[in-house]
């Protein structure tokens, strides 16, 4: 199976599998079929291209491989392409100034904000660790003896651009391609280790396919550290006994269940309990930002709210003592999301749970972070929420 390829009209059998057994969605089979009809006509549809979250779980559901996901972005592109996107979705274009992260970076205590300086550093490196976008607003994550090692590079410029790819924007992704490799080259780089799923998944798989020439071999964090662990080289001083539930990445998926089975072999590792979601794993709701991937959402922050408070109660409904995410993004996203919907679930990244069992005292300013981030979506995209004016971009 290729999840990335093409959608291929010729395997496409309309049986609405796709859209009933998606997590997000979830229509009546009768439904579903219309809808997929409709979508491969190139017909407006009732659901699927207003509500999709692009969590690509359809492709992996496809009992033909059709991967109908790839027509839904390539429909998305056509429709900015012919009608421009709504003004409102410039604040989260993640190379756009000002933006949803550029906000919070400008607002970070002096301590993290010099931890982004540093990581600016173009020198030529042999091995990196690669922050990507979403710990750029969160460096706080990094400081850890977890980490202990790692030449840390990269600023808000070198963004994987996974929200490119998640919005069908081919073009602003191949030019993202182009950068990173020019990047990269210029660091001289052999290994790049990456602790967001996302970027994982993009350098490895999505990028190359869009121009992207990488000649460095790419690691996940999280296998490093379980293996860390179980020799004994970390040792679990403090264990967290928590009956927790996770927030799957979106992009976990596409590597397969034992690399979902990492994050919780290490939160069972140092003394949590992991209970399931209900949709969980390759069937997981998105952390909601997806929730303004589409074209007709176009970021609107009562789309992606929805869609977080969706996850919210998935997590809920577990009795867990804890939400535990291993993305920094979904960490973001879920934070801002319990301002609108509190809970006393508690919320971590995997980073802090494990920085707690080694003995270190991690600190936790998600909340604090999240209030900044909305009071820049009501600064700088509340006044374009009305408007009807469209950007045309290269997509």
């Amino acid at each position: 199976m290729d999840p990335f390829a093409p959608f291929d009209a010729t395997r496409c059998a309309a049986c609405g599998e796709c859209f009933h057994r998606c997590p997000v969605l979830q229509l009546p089979l009768p439904a579903a079929r219309d809808e997929v009809a409709r979508l491969a006509r190139g017909d407006a549809t009732r659901r699927v291209l207003q509500r999709c979250t692009s969590c690509l779980a359809c492709n992996f559901i496809c009992p033909n491989e059709a991967n109908p996901a790839q027509r839904i972005l390539a429909r998305w592109q056509d429709a900015a392409m012919r009608e421009g996107r709504p003004a409102r979705a410039a604040y989260f274009d993640p190379l756009a100034t000002p933006n949803f992260r550029t906000h919070v970076i400008d607002r970070l205590p002096p301590a993290e904000r010099a931890l982004l300086d540093s990581w600016a550093d173009t020198s030529p490196c042999d091995e990196i660790f690669y922050p990507g976008c979403n710990l750029i607003t969160a460096p706080y994550l990094t400081r850890t003896r977890l980490l202990d090692g790692f030449e840390i590079r990269g600023t808000l410029a070198e963004c994987c651009g996974e929200m490119y790819f998640r919005t069908g924007q081919t073009g602003r992704l191949a030019a993202q391609a182009r950068h990173l490799t020019s990047w990269f080259a210029k660091l001289g780089v052999k290994k790049v280790t990456v602790l967001c799923t996302a970027g994982f998944n993009l350098l490895t798989n999505v990028l190359p396919r869009h121009g992207a020439d990488f000649s460095f071999e790419v690691e996940h964090l999280l296998p490093r550290l379980l293996e860390r662990f179980q020799a004994g080289d970390l040792r679990v001083t403090h264990p967290q006994r928590l009956r927790v539930t996770i927030q799957d990445s979106c992009h976990a998926k596409f590597f397969g269940d034992a690399f979902m089975d990492v994050p919780r072999r290490l939160l069972e590792h140092i003394g949590a309990t992991v209970i399931e979601e209900g949709r969980s794993r390759d069937r997981a709701l998105c952390c909601g930002i997806g929730g303004g991937f589409s074209h007709a959402a176009a970021y609107h922050p009562l789309d992606m709210t929805r869609e977080t408070i969706r996850a919210l109660r998935e997590a809920e409904r577990t009795g867990a003592d804890a939400l535990v995410s291993y993305c920094a993004g979904c960490l973001q996203m879920l934070a801002v999301g319990r301002v609108a919907y509190p809970r006393r679930q508690p919320l971590f990244h995997i980073m802090e749970l494990l920085q707690r069992a080694i003995g270190e005292d991690p600190p936790r300013p998600a909340r604090r972070r999240a209030l900044v981030s909305l009071a820049g979506v009501a600064r700088h995209q509340g006044p374009a929420l009305l408007s009807r004016r469209r950007v045309t971009k290269r997509t």
